[in-house]
């Protein structure tokens, strides 16, 4: 969580296993795919009462069930288990709550991980005969796959067809629809696809299309898919680029932060030990002593942050090291949220829990600090500012929809994205383009290229 804990940052930097976690996890979820496809089965109707609405959309993190937490896994990102580890130890387990609380609340794992544990949540979600938040999951994995900047095309529409054939399966056709529809039209006019790879996506998205009673649809995908592969010229017009991130530098040194971290580990590590010792039957049944230790230490960590950045980030002139400042700080309250609203399954500081309200106005702040920080360097950039501007703004959309920047109103975010993508279409630079459109109320984002850009629902496939 922060450099000053003994080990997250530092062994996200080293060693080959830490490198490849996103990538096993968005892999992961990923290797399903071919199983997914496979068995599309014939069209049911939807059943309204047993899945969420397709276009709802709030927070992840107001879907934890905390009474469903097991204390074996809980408490692992407290005792400075990396949340990558502490993840695939959930899913390894089968704790899906724990697994989803961390996807739900943890701010430091990448989208492509993010997307891979979604998949395969909403996997173990519907093995349990919980068709909402399978499906559910199935369609926040879309969602984060089509907002998310450093998710690439080929990556989409491998989530896409994961996630649609899921969805079938649960029998929630309509949001199934929209998946294949979005995969269609990425499959088709996607600038980086390489020839082979459009025409194998573009027959897969047939046969979802054939799976959902969509003839004339998989009809026309199958043609696009013969015409992809028996085209004479590479059909990739571009090249994947690597999205615009802000570089955080070295925290100054804080010894006070660093002993008071290391309290609130050897307490979290001692309770995770008690655990495994001695198992309770639930979360209520955790030690309360060890409990009571756990608040004490958090408090004192809190006390000793606080302080520190309040004095260090005014101070700092260089912008990496303002980055790491605010990057950490958003960090620690990320985490002070989840303890302020119990979703540790258990009550631990009960100061926070009654300022909750403030806890999460301040995390918001400082995740507009950071993109106050970030923007300013990506107007900067000698070429590509546009891009990147782009870039730093979809960011802000997920950080937005996923709950933890409250400040500033999705309408103007829509609005910031809506220019940078008109002066990308003047300045003819490949690509799709974000947009959205509201249905029943509801904000729906997708991908489309130029062509399509602001025609809302007149864009789908017909």
């Amino acid at each position: 969580m922060s450099e000053f804990a003994p080990a997250p940052r530092a062994r996200r930097r080293g060693g080959g296993f830490a490198r490849v976690m996103p990538l096993f996890f968005f892999v992961g979820g990923c290797l399903l795919l071919s199983l997914s496809v496979a068995v599309f089965g014939g069209a049911f109707f939807l059943r309204p009462a047993d899945v969420a609405d397709t276009f709802a959309w709030k927070p992840p993190f107001e879907f934890v069930d905390t009474r469903a937490l097991a204390p074996e896994t809980m408490f692992l990102t407290l005792g400075t288990t990396r949340a990558e580890d502490a993840l695939a130890r959930a899913l390894e387990r089968g704790h899906i709550e724990d697994a989803y609380a961390l996807v739900a609340y943890v701010e430091d794992l990448s989208a492509a991980t993010r997307v891979g544990a979604l998949l395969q949540i909403a996997e173990r979600y519907a093995a349990a005969n919980d068709t909402r938040k399978a499906t559910w999951c199935y369609q926040a994995a879309a969602h984060l796959a089509t907002i998310a900047p450093s998710i690439s095309d080929p990556a989409r529409l491998d989530t896409y067809l994961q996630a649609s054939a899921g969805l079938e399966r649960l029998n929630a056709n309509d949001a199934a629809r929209w998946i294949v529809d979005q995969a269609y039209i990425i499959a088709d006019a996607s600038p980086v696809l390489p020839r082979d790879l459009r025409a194998r996506r573009l027959a897969q998205i047939a046969e979802a299309y054939t799976a959902l009673n969509a003839a004339k649809l998989a009809a026309d995908a199958r043609n696009k898919s013969r015409d992809a592969a028996s085209a004479s010229t590479e059909s990739a017009l571009a090249t994947t680029r690597a999205p615009f991130d802000l570089p955080v530098g070295k925290l100054p040194p804080a010894p006070d932060v660093q002993a008071a971290t290391q309290a609130r580990v050897a307490v979290a590590q001692q309770l995770i030990q008690d655990i495994k010792d001695n198992p309770p039957k639930n979360a209520a049944s955790v030690p309360a002593d060890l409990i009571a230790e756990l608040a004490d230490a958090l408090a004192q960590e809190d006390d000793a942050r606080l302080a520190f950045y309040d004095q260090q980030i005014p101070a700092a002139k260089d912008v990496q090291v303002q980055a790491a400042l605010w990057r950490d700080k958003i960090a620690w309250l990320t985490l002070k949220h989840r303890v302020a609203r119990g979703a540790f399954g258990v009550k631990i500081v009960a100061a926070w829990e009654k300022d909750r309200a403030n806890i999460a106005a301040e995390l918001s702040d400082a995740w507009s600090e950071w993109f106050r920080l970030a923007d300013a360097q990506a107007a900067g950039l000698p070429k590509d500012a546009t891009q990147a501007g782009e870039d730093v703004i979809r960011t802000q959309l997920l950080v937005a929809r996923w709950g933890w920047l409250t400040t500033i109103p999705e309408k103007d975010l829509r609005a910031a994205l809506d220019d940078a993508n008109l002066k990308l279409r003047d300045a003819s630079i490949p690509g799709l383009r974000l947009d959205a459109f509201t249905r029943g109320g509801k904000t729906v984002y997708w991908l489309v290229p130029d062509d399509l850009y602001g025609q809302g629902e007149k864009a789908l496939p017909r």
